[in-house]
């Protein structure tokens, strides 16, 4: 149902007023999950207290996960670990699930809880549709603490790289092109843009 009908019915019903949205807490939408009201194969993130549906993997995406995921857990050997698609917690009303996480902790930290943002060295998200969304996250992760942010633009064959967050964005942000080097946050490790895509 659109806004528009809600706003019909709502002043048909003799109310101008906008309904009011009710947002979800980070701590909610856990609750949620351990009492099975959303499942935990359920492919949801909330985004500024919004459960967001996140959209199914194509072929190239999940090889581009694949080979990502080689690439990090080599980079990132130790005192660091490597989380596939799964929750970060940055805040009250933020729990997104990004591609992958780079996280300083050892085996069995996050037992209980999620990874905030200053525990994390790099985020990163893959997109071959959803460039728009994700560039849209790049707030959340900034505000959340998260020192580097990268999107992998499988489309356009480029890797965004934000870094320097403050009052809610990043303030650098450099576009890559497949030939260009970047080194992963932490490491020694230079690899060409080219060697992250499938």
């Amino acid at each position: 149902m659109s806004n528009a009908t809600v706003n019909v019915r709502l002043t048909a019903m003799g109310t101008s007023q906008e309904p009011v949205v009710r947002r979800f807490t980070a701590d909610e939408a856990l609750r949620m999950v351990e009492l099975g009201i959303i499942g935990e194969d359920e492919h949801l993130e909330l985004l500024d207290g919004v459960l967001v549906e996140m959209s199914p993997q194509g072929t190239e995406h999940a090889e581009a996960i694949a080979n990502l995921d080689d690439r990090l857990r080599a980079a990132y050997p130790g005192a660091r670990r490597i989380r596939p698609q799964t929750p970060l917690a940055l805040g009250k009303y933020d729990l997104p699930e990004p591609d992958f996480a780079v996280v300083r902790a050892e085996p069995g930290t996050f037992r209980r809880r999620h990874p905030t943002g200053p525990e994390t060295v790099l985020v990163v998200e893959l997109a071959w549709s959803s460039q728009g969304r994700d560039r849209r996250k790049a707030a959340l992760y900034a505000a959340g603490g998260v020192e580097v942010y990268w999107l992998l633009d499988l489309a356009a064959r480029t890797l965004e790289v934000r870094t320097a967050p403050a009052d809610g964005a990043y303030q650098v942000t450099r576009v890559l092109a497949e030939d260009d080097v970047v080194e992963l946050p932490e490491t020694e490790v230079r690899l060409a843009v080219r060697e992250l895509l499938p």
